[in-house]
């Protein structure tokens, strides 16, 4: 791509050891949640079923959403202990989660050596309401960081965030974050500084990194996918090039 981005298509936990150490200043990331059911059944539905209602819209199935939550939080406290080796110091994660895998996505973050510091709200209007019920209406951001807070990021941030979903053929990705989502995340980070995402999906993270001057590494199991961000990422810096 070019020296700014960096991107690897494969396992993350295959890949992130081949890094090199100290060339992440932070985490951001949304990986498979594992919470598409109640039950072992239904986690292991396929993606297209457990996540997308309209039945009219193609989506593309994505790996590693069918694990228990104690495998879940198993496997993610590999990918955050190796994730964290390559961090420097104070360096911040962002990792999404839904409400159900909080207890374990936060048990993984300490055991993978992160303090975790917060949790963040994307708040999604527009979601069905139930009388009787609270709203299933966010999204949350583990907040943490390698060590001591470094006091160092592009701005201060309100810790809840109002933006829509994406809807129809205007996302790539069953579980696709809005790019406003991702430049607010990113936003209490270092400007200039270096991103990783182990789960790229359709490279929202890399178009964000792109349009805010920030470099970027992304990871991706699924070809269909990294095909998909490989494409929107250069796009996004083919339009930076033609504004200088």
């Amino acid at each position: 791509m070019s020296d700014d981005v960096q991107l690897y298509l494969g396992d993350c936990l295959e890949i992130l050891p081949t890094l090199a150490a100290g060339s992440v200043d932070a985490v951001v990331t949304d990986p498979p949640y594992s919470s598409g059911g109640q039950f072992r059944g239904d986690r292991a539905k396929s993606t297209v079923n457990k996540y997308v209602t309209a039945q009219f819209v193609n989506r593309s199935e994505f790996s590693g959403d069918n694990l228990d939550q104690r495998v879940f939080m198993v496997w993610s406290s590999w990918w955050l202990t190796a994730a964290r080796y390559l961090c420097t110091d104070g360096s911040v994660l962002c990792v999404f989660s839904d409400w159900r895998q909080i207890p374990a996505l936060t048990d993984a973050i300490q055991v993978g050596g992160w303090v975790w510091r917060n949790i963040a709200t994307w708040w999604k209007p527009g979601c069905r309401m139930i009388k009787g019920r609270f709203s299933s209406s966010a999204e949350y951001i583990l907040y943490a960081t390698n060590g001591a807070h470094e006091l160092n990021g592009e701005a201060t941030v309100q810790n809840v965030f109002l933006c829509p979903t994406l809807i129809g053929n205007n996302k790539d990705h069953i579980a696709e974050k809005p790019l406003d989502v991702m430049k607010w995340i990113l936003s209490i980070t270092p400007p200039a500084c270096t991103i990783l995402d182990p789960f790229m999906g359709s490279g929202t993270t890399g178009v964000a990194c792109v349009q805010t001057g920030r470099n970027f590494i992304g990871i991706e199991i699924d070809p269909k996918y990294y095909a998909i961000a490989e494409k929107r990422i250069k796009e996004a810096q083919l339009q930076i090039r033609m504004e200088m």
